[in-house]
């Protein structure tokens, strides 16, 4: 009985695995079929819409050489050129023209023919394979020209040996006829529609003949037969190398593109579409291989196959063992590290090479069975595995440990020095175990921990401020600097401080300057939120100035706070104030140098100019001061110098500029001052300087007189400050020849 009942099961078995493979079959057969037609629709409707566009592209630049030639048929310059043939000049001028044309355009070429054809004028007349005197009186274009007006060809060139469309048009002075106009356009035009299809194409005459392809088997072939008319057409125009024209042994009468019948070419299966343009009498040719849409049908048939046939095995496996599948799923989901699996009596069930790799057993232990755990911990007990100590009381220990079915994660560090990470888990009657050499990634984190140390130690030991600043507005790190250069006090500083609460501190001692310090807070907290890099000098409450910088920090391109540092630079402003005094400042007397106030008196000019204010320039010069140099010796003459300029600031007001302009000659502009007043002035600094008492080293009294020149700015006349310069030294000269010590 129990002998039927497994025959019987038996052939169950059986019969449901033929009916299931028939089934796979069906779903197979039926899904290859399912993906040959949808793909080939899909890439009949690509097809379309890649000649529409290849049509509307091709029309347009075709299109674009008809209007090019008509326009050019009408230049005058033209129309000269082949009326005197003789003229030099207008020979010149024409090529240059339809060089220009030409390069403009983006043509290949453009020439012009006379009666004769032969070609007069060419947009390549430098180079040296140039159309001028050869004549294409053979080409259809110029007859088609010279006889209805217009004409066009298409034709590989005789020099360049490159395929081109020539469009020509007949050039007329009122009614008579003087020539043809021809434009070339070379069809390498469309090299980037190449590029961009992914599909075969080809551009097909009226003689069935492919004169351009995607495909270069297809190139020069004819696609059907071509006539003794035509051949002989073709070789008197010279219209392509005839040797060179093959059949493609293809009927378009057999396509048919509502039912997609596929073509066989050059051992690939197409389908096609086929567009007739009517100017020029082209065929647009777009095919689509249909071999990768079977190969695909096929091969993705024979994958459902497959799936199917897995999921079938599949449940029948999960059927038979489910148990073990659970105990292998854990272990798949552990691959990388070794792996074990002990069921409840401490055998071993599973384990991989890694196990025995990174805890380096002897393979003899994996011959003929595997080994349980007593054998294990004997084994690693007696070489040390554990520690030191009793191998029997390591051995009793750890099999204890494993008996209390207990998870357990712990570190171990092997005599090698590697270091483990093991993971115990128990499952029903049978718990697993893994094992990560995890000794690159402590290193790595002690590694870690030293550059931070590093790095801590660093930033507290720099002079300048630094301070990070999280999305919350915490600040998590600051260095000691930070604190010192503004003067925070030490009941502030807490291991995560606020921002919020360090402005608000600032803003109550005044460090923003007047105004509320809520408002204050307010405001940067607000600015501080967009993390944005910001730079800018602070002038502190105790005249100290801080530059700040501050640059956001990013991950992955989101802003997570910000960094900021703090850097004194008050000496450096002071010793920068102190370096443009030096540079804008005459060291003898204190005055401004020539340069400087010759940059102020120009800005003042200008400012005149738009306010129309009044503007006067006094030039004075020391009256005999060589004597003094020569009587009392140059220190003398640097006092007299100094002397004079003191007592010239006594006298002038605050807005009057006054400078040196070398030697014993010196300038002052007087801003809103007319003639009138610039005369005072100028009399006021005279007396003074004559009542000027010097001593010399003898401590003898001598004293010195100024020659003042006067000069008074006119916005009217637009002058430069050259001007009002040289018409103040004409009245310093007017004043020296009076006898000096005078104003003029």
């Amino acid at each position: 009985m129990a002998g039927k009942n497994r025959r019987s099961l038996n052939i169950k078995i059986i019969l449901s695995l033929i009916i299931g493979l028939c089934l796979i079959v069906f779903i197979g057969w039926l899904s290859a079929n399912t993906y040959t037609r949808i793909g080939t629709q899909e890439l009949r409707d690509h097809l379309i819409d890649k000649s529409q566009l290849f049509q509307n592209y091709l029309k347009g630049e075709l299109d674009k050489v008809d209007i090019i030639a008509n326009m050019l048929s009408n230049q005058p310059l033209l129309q000269q050129r082949l009326l005197d043939a003789d003229n030099n000049d207008l020979r010149t001028r024409s090529n240059q023209f339809l060089e220009h044309a030409n390069q403009k355009l983006k043509t290949s070429n453009i020439f012009i023919l006379d009666k004769t054809g032969l070609t007069i004028s060419s947009s390549d007349y430098l180079s040296k394979d140039s159309f001028i005197d050869k004549n294409y009186a053979f080409r259809p274009y110029f007859t088609d020209a010279l006889e209805h007006g217009k004409g066009h060809f298409l034709a590989i060139g005789i020099t360049s040996n490159e395929l081109g469309y020539y469009v020509a048009r007949a050039i007329y002075n009122e009614t008579e006829q003087l020539g043809v106009l021809v434009v070339k356009l070379d069809m390498d035009l469309l090299q980037t529609l190449s590029n961009d299809f992914l599909d075969d194409f080809a551009l097909v005459d009226e003689k069935n003949i492919i004169f351009y392809s995607s495909n270069p088997r297809f190139y020069l072939k004819s696609i059907g037969p071509i006539s003794t008319k035509d051949r002989l057409f073709i070789a008197r125009t010279k219209q392509y190398p005839i040797p060179d024209i093959q059949p493609l042994k293809i009927n378009l009468n057999t396509y048919n593109l509502n039912n997609a019948v596929p073509v066989r070419i050059h051992k690939t299966n197409y389908i096609f579409n086929r567009i007739e343009m009517t100017h020029p009498k082209w065929s647009i040719l777009v095919f689509g291989s249909i071999d990768k849409i079977r190969s695909n049908a096929y091969r993705n048939a024979t994958m459902v196959c497959v799936i199917c046939i897995i999921l079938l095995i599949s449940f029948y496996l999960l059927y038979k063992r489910r148990i073990e599948n659970e105990r292998l799923q854990t272990i798949v989901e552990n691959l990388p590290s070794g792996v074990t699996l002990f069921n409840e009596n401490l055998q071993m069930l599973i384990c991989n090479d890694r196990f025995k790799e990174l805890l380096q057993f002897p393979e003899e232990m994996f011959l003929n069975h595997l080994p349980d755990m007593k054998q294990l911990v004997d084994y690693n007990a007696r070489r040390g595995e554990y520690g030191p100590g009793i191998p029997e009381e390591k051995i009793a220990e750890t099999l204890a440990k494993a008996k209390m079915r207990d998870d357990h994660v712990f570190e171990r560090v092997r005599p090698d020095g590697t270091i483990l990470e093991i993971r115990g888990k128990w499952l029903k009657d049978a718990f697993v175990t893994t094992y990560t050499d995890i000794t690159e990634r402590k290193k790595a984190e002690e590694e870690a921990k030293r550059n931070a140390t590093y790095l801590q130690a660093l930033l507290q030991n720099l002079d300048q401020g630094v301070t990070v600043i999280d999305e919350n507005l915490n600040i998590i790190f600051w260095n000691k600097a930070f604190f010192t250069l503004l003067e925070f006090p030490e009941h502030l500083i807490k291991p995560v401080m606020s921002y919020e609460d360090l402005l608000r501190f600032n803003a109550e001692r005044g460090e923003y300057g007047p105004g509320d310090p809520e408002q204050q807070v307010k405001m940067r907290l607000q600015a501080s939120l967009k993390f944005e890099p910001h730079h800018f000098e602070r002038q502190r409450p105790n005249g100290r100035t801080l530059e700040v910088t501050g640059k956001p920090l990013k991950i992955d391109g989101k802003s997570v706070g910000f960094i900021t540092t703090y850097v004194d630079i008050t000496e450096h402003k002071r010793m920068a104030a102190r370096l443009r005094k030096m540079a804008n400042t005459d060291v003898l007397t204190e005055l401004y140098n020539r340069r400087y106030f010759t940059l102020l008196l120009e800005r003042e000019i200008k400012r005149s100019q738009r306010a129309g204010h009044a503007l006067s320039v006094l030039l004075m010069d020391l009256d005999h001061f060589k004597s003094v140099n020569d009587n009392h010796g140059h220190t003398i003459g640097d006092r007299t110098l100094k002397k004079f300029a003191e007592a010239c600031k006594k006298v002038l007001r605050n807005i009057d500029i006054m400078g040196r302009l070398g030697g014993e000659e010196f300038c002052v502009f007087l801003p809103e001052t007319n003639r009138d007043g610039a005369f005072i002035l100028a009399e006021r600094l005279r007396a003074a300087i004559e009542e000027l008492p010097i001593q010399n080293e003898n401590n003898e009294t001598f004293f010195i007189t100024v020659s003042i020149g006067v000069a008074v700015y006119d916005s009217l006349s637009d002058e430069r400050m050259e001007d009002i310069i040289k018409r103040a030294d004409k009245a310093l000269y007017r004043a020296k020849s009076m006898g000096r010590n005078k104003v003029c």
